[in-house]
């Protein structure tokens, strides 16, 4: 019982930690350079912030659904990568 409790435990932490985890810190998971473009060069394909806004709703990739409707997290996103 204790250690079924002890896994919960750590699974809702985890999973807290992931949801706490703002700006570029969500997209850096799939954005690594090998499943889409990392930081370098996102920051070299979009100069700016409302240019991020405009790539990630105007992305035809499935993977980018989940995001595009949350201006919040694309405008955090794009502060942690310098975008103005």
């Amino acid at each position: 019982m204790k250690k079924t409790l002890a896994i919960a435990l750590v699974l809702v932490f985890g999973f807290a930690t992931m949801a706490m985890a703002g700006g570029f810190d969500k997209c850096a998971g799939c954005h690594n350079g090998k499943i889409a473009p990392d930081k370098a060069k996102l920051t070299e394909k979009v100069k700016t912030a409302d240019g991020l806004l405009k790539a990630a709703k105007d992305s035809k990739n499935p993977m980018m659904n989940a995001i595009k409707g949350n201006d919040a997290d694309l405008k955090a996103a794009a502060t942690d990568l310098g975008l103005k």
